[in-house]
């Protein structure tokens, strides 16, 4: 389907994506977990197609790659790893792979393992694990799905902005769609065996896969982050052999709606296509 602009569609039959931008520069975005709560076509599209349009120079075509509405037991890393390979070989071809969030652990394994398809690679409030607290918040999330409170996981996991008011609107938005979240999300019991399936021990080898990504690589995160600590984000950039590591202090798991402007101009010197002279320094205040 098309929509001012906005491809949306299924590959293979259960891989959701959202097609934008136009030009030569292909990037292709793995989203965060929100696509594993809703199936990202069925979702506002235009609005993320927006947001990732506003971080990526002129000239980028990008594809925002989703995962199964419902996934099998045994979906995984590699699962999810091996369908989008399919789908970025066959459609795509060789683009920058930019991760958020969840998506820089299928962008990371990705990587390492079709370093064929990944011209550079970007970890977008993303590491190669979760801090305590990140792991915490996970399991947080899991209980509720398995207890059915669908608006307390959704509410959980959206209120992550570091400016009280943008929380403070995110909480009204829920409150006012609370009674059709079951009808607007996936299944809940679904959800909460994805999630125990992603995050178990097959996930604690996610640094063994860092270690072996040859491609340019851009770590972006916040030293606030709820769900990856400051250690987690200089790990990786240890682990990863050609990787640079920007860090905002202060910033949380929002980093890229709250810092928009600052995230592009990093992404604009990555991917060639600056305007203005590079940042040279490695953190940034939360006020700037």
């Amino acid at each position: 389907m098309v929509s001012d602009g906005v491809e949306t569609g299924l590959f293979l039959g259960k891989i959701p994506y959202i097609k934008g931008g136009s030009g030569p520069r292909q990037v292709v975005v793995f989203f965060g977990g929100n696509a594993l709560l809703r199936r990202l076509d069925r979702s506002d599209a235009r609005r993320y197609a927006g947001m990732i349009a506003a971080l990526l120079p002129e000239g980028t075509t990008f594809h925002i790659l989703g995962y199964e509405e419902d996934p099998p037991p045994s979906y995984g890393l590699d699962a999810i790893v091996h369908d989008l390979a399919r789908m970025v070989g066959e459609e795509i071809g060789r683009a920058t792979v930019v991760g958020v969030s969840f998506g820089g652990f299928v962008a990371l394994r990705f990587a390492a393992t079709h370093p064929e398809l990944v011209d550079k690679l970007v970890l977008m409030v993303s590491a190669h694990r979760f801090s305590a607290e990140g792991q915490r918040r996970i399991e947080a999330q899991i209980a509720s799905l398995e207890a059915g409170n669908l608006y307390g996981m959704v509410r959980d996991n959206a209120v992550l902005f570091r400016r009280p008011w943008y929380n403070w609107l995110v909480r009204l938005r829920y409150r006012r769609c609370k009674g059709r979240l079951a009808a607007e999300l996936n299944d809940p019991a679904s959800i909460a065996r994805a999630y125990r399936a992603l995050f178990s021990t097959d996930f604690e080898r996610n640094s063994a896969y860092a270690a072996r990504i040859g491609a340019e690589t851009l770590i972006i995160g916040g030293t606030a982050d709820q769900f990856f600590g400051r250690d987690d984000f200089e790990e990786t950039a240890r682990v990863i052999p050609r990787a640079r590591l920007e860090l905002f202090e202060g910033e949380r798991h929002m980093l890229p709606v709250e810092r928009r402007r600052h995230v592009a101009r990093l992404l604009a010197d990555f991917l060639g296509g600056a305007d203005g002279p590079r940042p040279e320094h490695l953190a940034y205040k939360a006020d700037e």
